[in-house]
């Protein structure tokens, strides 16, 4: 990829005050050397060091003329190796969306165009993804986001907590790395499961599975579901949950009953729950007759 022609703007008018410089520091030297050597050293520093922009931009165009992404700030600080940006904003073009990230400082850098984001970072896209956190890493020739911060996300109706993320900048993959808690409201009922996890999830937005591992627990009005994993299955389109796989000493609990297995498929339509693995029944009746084991 080729660098556009704003990058080239700012580089350019470095290379002018440069020269700037060079010529003032001949003129000098015809005259004193110890005035040369000064005037020389402050005035490369003042430009290398740290040069004032107002209003900066830059972007970077793709091979076949579109644009691929584009930076701009209120204020910008340019250094020798990055660029401090104030009230930054960067918009990130794929086919078919539009990924846009905020946030009050950020850091360029020169060599290889990455940003770091910080204090009130926010990005959304055309999918309605949107996520807030104090920091963000964006490295922009793998396309891909990580923080480990606190994150909180949400995806049409879903809406997920956790420390620590990584994700491609589409959002399609993602894996929130521990603390996790997912609010899974159903539209149907107005239910709302929730699911928390030690982590990671991992999420796969186009296939519309997430693997929440270790330490699972999820509720809604029905049930409470204990497992060390279990793989929510929804549908993309009606924006529902189809069904919990849960896997690994799984424990349910329904009213005043529990049950124990290796293995429990919730389907959240039928409001039904399928053991498999050694399942094992505790009904609990009236105090008179004791819990009754199948």
């Amino acid at each position: 990829m080729k660098y556009s022609k704003d990058l080239a703007v700012i580089r350019n008018f470095m290379f002018e005050k440069f020269e700037i410089i060079w010529y003032i520091v001949i003129s000098f030297t015809k005259h004193a050397f110890k005035s040369f050597f000064i005037l020389f050293v402050f005035m490369t520093a003042s430009v290398y060091a740290q040069q004032r922009m107002e209003n900066f931009y830059i972007s970077n165009i793709k091979e076949d003329g579109t644009k691929d992404w584009d930076v701009r700030g209120k204020e910008a600080m340019i250094y020798d190796k990055y660029v401090d940006i104030d009230e930054m904003k960067a918009n990130y073009y794929s086919e078919n969306d539009l990924v846009i990230m905020t946030s009050q400082k950020a850091r360029l850098d020169k060599q290889n165009m990455n940003i770091y984001l910080k204090d009130n970072v926010q990005i959304e896209n055309k999918e309605g993804i949107t996520l807030l956190t104090d920091s963000l890493n964006w490295e922009r020739e793998k396309n891909l986001v990580a923080t480990d911060d606190w994150v909180k996300t949400s995806k049409d109706s879903m809406q997920i907590t956790a420390e620590g993320l990584s994700a491609d900048t589409k959002f399609e993959e993602i894996d929130f790395e521990k603390n996790v808690e997912a609010l899974l409201p159903d539209k149907n009922n107005q239910n709302v499961t929730t699911i928390t996890c030690s982590g990671p999830l991992e999420i796969e937005y186009k296939a519309g599975e997430a693997v929440f591992n270790e330490d699972v627990v999820a509720i809604n009005p029905q049930v409470k579901l204990y497992s060390d994993k279990a793989t929510l299955f929804f549908d993309t389109v009606n924006k529902e949950i189809i069904k919990i796989v849960s896997e690994g000493n799984v424990k349910i609990v329904q009213d005043s009953n529990i049950s124990f297995s290796q293995k429990a498929t919730y389907l959240n339509n039928e409001q039904k729950v399928i053991l498999e693995g050694k399942p094992r029944l505790i009904y609990l009746v009236d105090e008179d007759s004791g819990p009754i084991l199948r």
